[in-house]
């Protein structure tokens, strides 16, 4: 089954640079910042947050991989964090802006 993650995280005493580095390191994990709206369109995800899909059994499954693969990609390098993650089967989300 597919899971909607979405992640907000704040970095400790972290550079501009340290946030670009991780959030390219999220991107491989398959986490973006910028996903594709269910009309084909982009929708930016807000600052220090990332979203993706991910399949696996359960959400709490899903959740806890993200979630160490996440702690992990931070920790790497040599960075600490705050971490909020929520994994859901069945989701709906947009994107909008002001």
């Amino acid at each position: 089954m597919s899971y909607l993650v979405f992640c907000t995280f704040d970095l400790k005493n972290a550079s501009s640079q340290d946030y670009k580095n991780v959030y390219s390191d999220l991107d491989k994990l398959g986490l973006k910042k910028i996903v594709k709206s269910g009309n084909g369109g982009d929708a930016v995800i807000p600052t220090t947050s990332v979203m993706g899909e991910f399949n696996g059994t359960s959400a709490e499954s899903v959740r806890d991989h993200v979630r160490s693969q996440v702690k992990q990609a931070i920790s790497n390098r040599g960075l600490k964090s705050e971490i909020f993650l929520i994994a859901s089967g069945d989701w709906a989300w947009v994107g909008t802006t002001t």
